[in-house]
């Protein structure tokens, strides 16, 4: 009775261990993940997907030293203390598994502060670029906001991660143009409520955005972003953090940005007729200016040769403002003389 009772007990534990063993293995026909490291930036791939993983790790090995310098890591000597690591996906299914949740399918990456992660979907060479600097930039922010204690405002995120990429198209400089034509470009605090309006509102949210902090990073490079988001901790007034981070009141400052903004982009806003005027008013100037000079010309030879009919008529000599012809041995002779 104790052997019938011990033969199921031992083929109970066999299957366990086989089941343990199997449970060991890789899934049959999921593929191993991959790795690729450059500092602290690591990217984890499938093998099929290591051109783009090599695209991502280069697009965020040059994002980040711009990032770090605007955010004043690098003087801190904190840059190279932050992992990153960079997860992709091919298919939707497997990209919310790595997120954790459902996501749209139009969403192409997404940064996760709190695990120093971004997830990922492969994408073209020319879009992957924009999108880890993009996702890079959020998740350098949400890592400093979570030291300081504040939430950085919607403009500094989207601006900052357009500086960061390099995204900067001419459609941008188009709509900053015709912002400035129509005298609609955006003031400082009007630019959070842009980001939830129109599409051509959001549009020149995003383009003033970039232009702001690049104005910003221009006046205090090296950690100006980074005072500014402290100040906001401490004040949680986004003018008074301007002024005490920037020493320029914010009126000052906002019209100094205002300015730069229309002289570098009124051009772009002009639109073909505009264009067209301004180049038939330049020719029309041009064509008068050649008219007056041949009437001037003309002119000088009509009174050229009236001298030379004065000369014949009475002689080099005689002309009052004429000086004496060169080599002349001749007495000077009275007009009166050639007349009869």
């Amino acid at each position: 009775m104790s052997l019938a009772r011990g033969v199921p007990l031992v083929a109970t534990l066999k299957w366990l261990a086989l089941l343990a063993v199997l449970m060991a293995l890789p899934a049959v026909g999921a593929p191993a993940r991959r790795a690729l490291q450059s500092g602290n930036v690591t990217v984890a791939y499938n093998a099929e997907d290591e051109a783009f993983a090599r695209t991502a790790l280069a697009a965020a090995c040059d994002a980040l030293p711009v990032l770090e310098e605007a955010l004043g890591l690098t003087a801190r000597r904190q840059g190279s203390h932050i992992p990153v690591r960079i997860e992709i996906a091919r298919r939707q299914e497997d990209f919310d598994q790595l997120v954790g949740g459902s996501t749209p399918p139009w969403v192409q990456g997404i940064a996760l502060p709190r695990e120093r992660r971004i997830v990922l979907k492969t994408l073209l060479p020319s879009v992957a670029r924009t999108v880890v600097a993009h996702e890079l930039t959020h998740l350098l922010l949400g890592e400093m906001a979570r030291e300081v204690d504040v939430e950085p405002p919607r403009w500094l995120h989207e601006g900052l991660a357009k500086f960061a990429a390099q995204d900067f198209t001419e459609s941008d400089r188009e709509v900053l143009g015709k912002a400035v034509v129509e005298g609609r470009l955006l003031r400082f605090r009007e630019l959070p409520d842009a980001f939830g309006g129109n599409r051509e509102q959001v549009a020149l949210a995003y383009a003033q955005s970039y232009t702001l902090v690049r104005y910003l990073h221009e006046l205090h490079p090296g950690g100006g972003i980074r005072q500014y988001l402290q100040n906001l901790a401490l004040t949680r007034d986004p003018e008074r953090s301007l002024l005490r981070t920037y020493g320029q009141a914010p009126e000052i400052l906002e019209r100094g940005w205002l300015a730069q903004t229309k002289d570098a982009y009124l051009k772009h806003g002009l639109p073909l007729s505009a264009e067209t005027a301004i180049l038939a008013a330049m020719a029309l100037l041009a064509a008068v200016a050649l008219v007056v000079q041949e009437r001037r010309r003309r002119l000088l030879r009509q009174r050229l040769q009236e001298e030379e009919k004065l000369r014949r008529m009475f002689g080099e000599s005689s002309l009052p403002d004429g000086p004496p012809a060169a080599g002349c041995d001749r007495e000077p002779q009275d007009p009166d003389d050639n007349l009869s």
